[in-house]
Formats: structure tokens, C-alpha cells, sequence
């Protein structure tokens, strides 16, 4: 039959179900493909064959066995894992478009990476968004920020720099426990800050339209891949690329730090004496 609905996410996982029923020759295609199922977004089915030492023919019994309908559909899924951030799909990635980049080393492709990274993602916001959004942060009665995965760390050292000059910033999930306990009692001047950096978990778009349903504004920070808002109030993207399988984060954190600056600017006086009384505690306590 014909995988009519495919999803990115399970390209490997069901050619893996199928690898100890398939024939020799296109057992050994199917596991040079899982070895590295990247390659199929940039390969042809030739060249994937050639890899594996069969021809084009096992290729097409292979696709039509698995059930997709051609190899071009397992190549658009290939991508889309790509896109998702897999990093089993991004083992094989290069540094993109670059002449130069097979003439560094791993340390100067990662500063490249790094310093591209930061510079495309703030060439795409605007000064005068920023503001905006940090005057949202430093005004509203509570900020509380959500993340998961990857994302959870990133609003980890967020709300740290935050309660420096501000109060009542919140990180979310607390282990263990669910959302729908921190979304009662929310309010239109509260601030709802979501990392939703690939590779996303289900139900951002659900937190997001369940919080604006109370009033709250919302502020997502996700990758320059994602093609949706999730229905935020505003979106800042960050660039991402790595020529590794693991995503280049500096622009996050470039980004953690501007907003925090931002906060501090805003904060004005009470921002300040509150890191006053902040020094004061530690030293009274003796925790640093």
C-alpha cells in the first residue's frame, strides 16, 4: 500500500521496521540510508545507490516495498527532518555555500558559524521591536518564561538575568508538573516569553492560544527555520546554522543579552536598587 500521510519524523524509524524483511540487496541500500538518511535530501536515487553497490532498480523495489511513492517523497521527508533539526539527518551537513569552508579547520568553521549566525539574525529585527518588547518585559506585572528540551535552558538563563532588576519572573515547567495550573489567573498585563528553538515539542501553538485567550502578549523566540508564529505577539528568529549535527546557539544568547540590557535600561532606579539589596544579601549570607 501507499504511504498516503507521511511524517518527517518517521522516515527511519519505518524503513528500520522493515530492514529484517527486506532482500539482501535492498537490505544493504536501506542501511547505508539509515547510516546517514540525510544524504537523501541532497542525493539522487543514482548516487544513493552507488553508495551501497546496487542499482537503480533495488531503489525502486526498495520505495515501493517501504510504500512511499517514489524516491522524491523520501527525499522531501528527508528534508524536513533537516528542517526539524534531527541530528541524526544533519550528521552529513556542510558549512553552506561556503568556498572557503573546506579550508578551515572545525574551531574556524564553528567561529564562522557563530559570528554569521549573530549577524544575519539581528540584520532581521528592528530597533525600534526591541524597545517595544522590552518595555513589555520590564512593565508587566508577571513575565514567565517557558521552554522544553534545549529551550528550557535558554529560558533558564533568561529569567536569571531578568531577576536581577525586576521581580516576579517565573521559569516554567517546574519538573514534574503540568501547564494548565500556571494559566489560571493570568493577566492582560502579564507577559508570557516562549523558547520554541527546534527542535519544538508538541503544543506551543496550544500554550500560545491559550494564553492569549487570557489577554497575556506573548513574545516567541524560535529559529530562523520555523515558517510559523504559533499566533505570538511578536517572533524573533534566530539563526542557527552549523556545519555540524548540533545547531549553532550564539545568536541565542546574543539575543538572551540584549533583552536582559534591555531590562536593566528600563528597570531605571528600582532595577537598580533592587541588585543593591541583591549584593547586600549575599554578602550577608555568605553564598558567594
Amino acid at each position: 500500500m501507499t504511504k498516503e500521510t507521511s511524517s518527517a519524523a518517521d522516515l527511519s524509524s519505518w524503513i528500520q521496521q522493515h530492514l529484517d524483511q527486506l532482500p539482501q540487496a535492498e537490505r544493504r541500500l536501506a542501511i547505508v540510508i539509515l547510516e546517514a538518511p540525510g544524504q537523501l535530501a541532497s542525493y539522487s536515487a543514482s548516487e544513493v545507490t552507488r553508495m551501497a553497490g546496487v542499482s537503480n532498480a533495488t531503489m525502486t523495489r526498495l520505495v515501493q516495498r517501504l510504500g512511499y511513492e517514489n524516491y522524491d517523497q523520501m527525499r522531501r521527508l528527508s528534508r524536513q527532518n533537516m528542517d526539524w533539526g534531527s541530528p541524526l539527518y544533519l550528521l552529513d551537513r556542510k558549512a553552506a555555500d561556503d568556498e572557503t569552508a573546506e579550508a578551515r579547520g572545525p574551531f574556524e568553521q564553528h567561529v564562522a558559524a557563530s559570528v554569521q549566525n549573530i549577524q544575519g539574525t539581528f540584520a532581521g529585527m528592528s530597533a525600534a521591536d526591541i524597545d517595544v518588547i522590552g518595555d513589555a518585559i520590564a512593565e508587566a506585572r508577571q513575565v514567565r518564561v517557558f521552554g522544553q528540551r534545549n529551550n528550557y535552558f535558554f529560558a533558564a538563563y533568561l529569567r536569571w538575568q531578568f531577576i536581577q532588576f525586576r521581580n516576579n519572573v517565573y521559569l516554567l515547567p517546574v519538573s514534574g508538573e503540568t501547564m494548565g495550573e500556571y494559566l489560571v489567573g493570568l493577566q492582560p498585563d502579564d507577559l508570557f516569553i516562549v523558547f520554541g528553538l527546534r527542535r519544538r515539542t508538541p503544543g506551543l501553538a496550544a500554550l500560545i492560544t491559550a494564553v492569549s485567550r487570557a489577554g497575556v502578549r506573548t513574545l516567541l523566540i524560535t529559529d530562523s527555520a520555523n515558517r510559523s508564529d504559533l499566533g505570538a505577539t511578536w517572533v524573533l528568529k534566530c539563526d542557527t546554522t552549523s556545519s555540524t549535527p548540533l545547531d549553532n546557539h550564539a545568536a541565542v544568547m546574543a539575543l538572551c543579552h540584549v533583552l536582559a540590557s534591555q531590562v536593566i535600561d528600563k528597570a531605571g532606579v528600582a532595577g537598580r536598587q533592587r541588585l543593591i539589596r541583591i549584593e547586600e544579601l549575599h554578602a550577608e549570607l555568605k553564598e558567594l
